[in-house]
């Protein structure tokens, strides 16, 4: 299959793994932003990241590409637009009650919208869970959030990852950690981030597009992939981030791409 962005209405980007990984752009990624910025194209930046738009847009800054917080979402923005909407909708006249274990980003974006519970005595209707490694998960916290969700509170994992990467490796994703609350409180957990379909339906509605017209480039077969096929978009494989090559003739078919790149530098010289 030949690589041309231009057959598509819009191209979107994975972020970590695609686009950046921890504090520097990743080969080819600035120059291709840049090129559809330039040539006014439909685009997204999308990412499981527990984090909020606007601290990601500051961060790619950083990094020597401005992109809109409007052009960015992540699963924490996911999260926060589906606590909002199920729970306030069982009870319009109050806000929802939620306890936060997970990040400093949904408690910017819920911060004022909803009730934050405390303690496991608490009316609770919703625990927001991300990864261990964060300010609101010490160990106290996870047990007070094991201790909500058995008493009634819906346990909302940001995404399913089972793990991201760090400068030391691999760590255990927000998968992982919402499998560990789900079990100890034998629950289902509801997930808002790749690859569920909520998340990209939500913001092909944003983008004003239809799925079957975007192109999707990520480095994770079980998000990327998997989530964009799961709504019928074309998806170009990346090697940058944490698929090898010699893993992609063992996926299996709903997680093996249309076409497989190094990096986003194989996008440089493409028809845009």
């Amino acid at each position: 299959m030949p690589l041309d962005l231009s057959q598509y209405e819009a191209v979107l980007l994975d972020l970590d793994g695609t686009v950046y990984h921890e504090d520097h752009a990743l080969p080819g990624a600035v120059d291709l932003i840049r090129r559809l910025q330039a040539k006014g194209r439909k685009y997204a930046c999308l990412t499981n990241s527990t984090s909020s738009p606007e601290r990601l847009s500051m961060r790619l800054k950083n990094m020597g590409v401005e992109v809109d917080p409007a052009h960015i979402y992540t699963a924490a923005a996911a999260t926060a637009d589906y606590v909002i909407e199920r729970f306030a909708a069982d009870a319009p006249r109050w806000r929802p009650r939620v306890f936060n274990l997970s990040t400093e980003g949904i408690a910017e974006m819920l911060d004022g919208k909803v009730v934050w519970v405390e303690e496991e005595h608490e009316p609770c209707d919703a625990v927001i869970c991300g990864v261990p490694l964060n300010v609101f998960a010490t160990e106290d916290r996870q047990r007070t959030a094991m201790l909500l969700i058995r008493t009634g509170a819906a346990l909302v994992g940001i995404c399913a990852d089972r793990v991201y990467p760090s400068p030391r490796g691999l760590e255990f994703g927000v998968g992982a950690m919402a499998s560990m609350l789900a079990y100890a409180a034998n629950v289902e957990p509801i997930y808002c981030g790749k690859p569920e379909r909520i998340f990209f339906h939500e913001l092909c509605h944003r983008l004003e597009v239809d799925p079957a017209r975007c192109v999707l480039v990520g480095d994770n077969p079980e998000s990327d992939i998997a989530g964009g096929k799961g709504v019928g978009m074309r998806t170009f494989l990346t090697l940058s981030g944490i698929t090898a090559r010699d893993h992609v003739p063992a996926l299996p078919p709903h997680l093996t791409p249309d076409a497989v790149i190094q990096d986003l530098r194989e996008l440089a010289n493409v028809p845009i």
